[in-house]
């Protein structure tokens, strides 16, 4: 595995704090459709990424690697500009727990979780569904900066990171991704969607990123 720095980019996917933290509002409607155990597990996921995707940010960045962002939001309040498919999530966990699943862009929520958080110059790129090639501008913002190359990472497997990774494939971008990187609620549903995914991508580990990065890693 070879990795070129000046084209390639470490691609975080919606580590928030709604997504991924406990409380927030993702793991919550994941309890209203798929049962509490879906809650906690979202949560416990979340906890076990942040210090794996904290070593591929410390390994870019000390290589002088882009590292670039996304993060899941409406623009307007009422979620009126999400995807269909968003708008009925927050239309049902409004109605069951008095919270959207996915939050407006002014919630605190929003915000990336304190931990991975972006320095000045790495760009966060709102979407407005799972997918952030249909959703977003980050087709024109990574070829601005000449990427050709990703290392997706974050959550969730069989969601966003599904639908990101297959946009970027498509899209004429070499990707890989770590499976000890990138989470979900539910084992079979990891497996399942990185099956999936590796029609489109090669699937690696973070230790092999960071390896291929010229880092040693112990």
């Amino acid at each position: 595995m070879r990795l070129d720095i000046n084209k390639t980019a470490l691609l975080i996917i919606d580590m928030q704090l709604y997504q991924a933290g406990e409380g927030g509002n993702l793991p919550r409607s994941l309890g209203v459709f798929n049962g509490p155990g879906a809650e906690a597990a979202a949560v416990v996921k979340g906890e076990e990424l942040v210090p794996i995707i904290q070593k591929l940010i410390l390994a870019f960045r000390s290589v002088g690697g882009k590292i670039v962002y996304t993060a899941f939001g409406s623009l307007t309040n009422d979620g009126s500009d999400l995807a269909p498919y968003a708008r009925y999530w927050n239309k049902k966990t409004n109605t069951k727990i008095g919270i959207p699943t996915i939050v407006p862009i002014s919630d605190l929520g929003y915000a990336i979780i304190p931990d991975l958080a972006p320095q000045p110059g790495e760009p966060v790129v709102n979407k407005t569904a799972q997918g952030a090639f249909n959703s977003s501008e980050i087709d024109r913002v990574l070829k601005q900066i000449r990427i050709d190359t990703l290392v997706v990472v974050g959550m969730y497997t069989n969601n966003c990171v599904l639908g990101t990774c297959i946009g970027a494939a498509d899209s004429g971008y070499r990707v890989y991704v770590p499976e000890d990187a990138v989470g979900t609620w539910n084992a079979d549903l990891q497996q399942m969607a990185l099956r999936l995914l590796a029609s489109w991508v090669t699937i690696t580990s973070y230790k092999e990123v960071v390896n291929a990065l010229g880092i040693a890693e112990t």
